[in-house]
C-alpha cells in the first residue's frame, strides 16, 4: 500500500460512522489507498496456509471466524501479511497488547469501536483504505442481499479481505476454532506457555467438498507469540473448559 496525504477513508469515516475512529497509528489523515497490482492473496501463518485453498487469504473474499478461540486466529489472520493495513470495527473490548503480542503493527491498524448505526456502510469505506477489515456485526445489521452484493463487490474491486467475527452469509470460507490443550501449567500452578488451537476450514468454491484440519501452537514468551504447527488430537481437557482461559499472549 502506497500513498500520502488524506485517503478517502480519513476524509469519510468521521460524517458516516456517527462513532468514535482511533487508531494507535492514524492520526486521523494519512491512512494510504490499497495497491494490490501484486500477489491476489495476503500471506497467513504456515500452519493456515497449509489447509487454505491458496495457501493464503484471497483479496476479494469473505472468511467467517467461529468458534471457541476466535479472536487469537483473528490475530494470527491479520499478523500473516506484512507492511500491510487492518481495520478493526465493533471490537471495543479486543486487547490490542495481545495483538501486538502476535506480531501486528499496530501502526497500521485503524480501530472503529463504536461503528454506529450503519456498520456495512462503514465497512464499504473502510475497504477502499485497508487490506483486511475484521468486524463483529450486531444483530441487527445481518446484511440483506442487497448489502451482501455491494460489499462483495466493493471488496472484488478492491482487493481487501473481510474477516468476519461470527457468521456472515455466502462466505467464501468458514474457519471453525476449537481450544485442543496447554502446557506450563504443571500440577496446579506455574504458568501458561503453550495453547494449541484446532482450525476446521470448509466453505464454498475452492473450498468446497471437504473439511480441512489443522492445529496451531500458540507458544508464549511474554512480549511475544510463536505459532508453530501442531497436531490435531482427541482433546482432553481435563474438566476445565479452555474458552475460560484468556488468549495466550494475555497470561501474565
Amino acid at each position: 500500500m502506497t500513498g500520502e496525504g488524506t485517503s478517502p477513508v480519513a476524509r469519510s469515516l468521521r460524517p458516516v460512522s456517527g462513532g468514535d475512529v482511533v487508531s494507535a497509528g492514524w492520526a486521523g489523515n494519512a491512512v494510504p489507498d490499497v495497491n494490490w497490482s501484486g500477489s491476489g492473496v495476503l500471506q497467513v501463518p504456515a500452519p493456515l496456509a497449509a489447509v487454505l485453498p491458496r495457501h493464503g487469504l484471497a483479496r476479494g473474499s469473505v472468511v467467517s471466524l467461529q468458534g471457541q478461540g476466535s479472536s487469537s486466529l483473528l490475530f494470527a489472520l491479520l499478523s500473516g501479511p506484512r507492511s500491510s493495513w487492518s481495520a478493526l470495527v465493533g471490537m471495543p473490548d479486543i486487547g490490542m497488547l495481545a495483538a501486538s503480542e502476535f506480531g501486528i503493527d499496530l501502526d497500521r491498524v485503524v480501530l472503529v469501536p463504536e461503528p454506529g448505526p450503519d456498520v456495512l456502510q462503514v465497512l464499504s469505506i473502510l475497504v477502499d483504505g485497508v487490506d483486511m477489515v475484521a468486524v463483529t456485526l450486531p444483530p441487527r445489521a445481518r446484511p440483506g442481499p442487497g448489502r451482501l452484493r455491494v460489499i462483495t463487490g466493493r471488496l472484488r474491486q478492491r482487493g481487501a479481505v473481510l474477516l468476519s467475527v461470527g457468521s456472515w452469509p455466502g462466505a467464501d470460507l468458514v474457519l471453525t476454532s476449537r481450544w485442543q490443550g496447554w502446557a506450563g501449567l504443571g500440577q496446579g500452578h506455574g504458568r501458561l506457555r503453550e495453547r494449541e488451537l484446532v482450525v476446521d476450514v470448509s466453505g464454498r468454491g475452492e473450498a468446497a467438498g471437504r473439511v480441512r484440519h489443522t492445529a496451531l501452537v500458540l507458544h508464549s514468551q511474554r512480549t511475544a507469540v510463536q505459532i508453530a504447527q501442531g497436531a490435531v488430537r482427541s482433546a482432553d481437557y481435563a474438566g476445565v473448559a479452555p474458552s475460560l482461559l484468556p488468549p495466550v499472549a494475555e497470561v501474565g
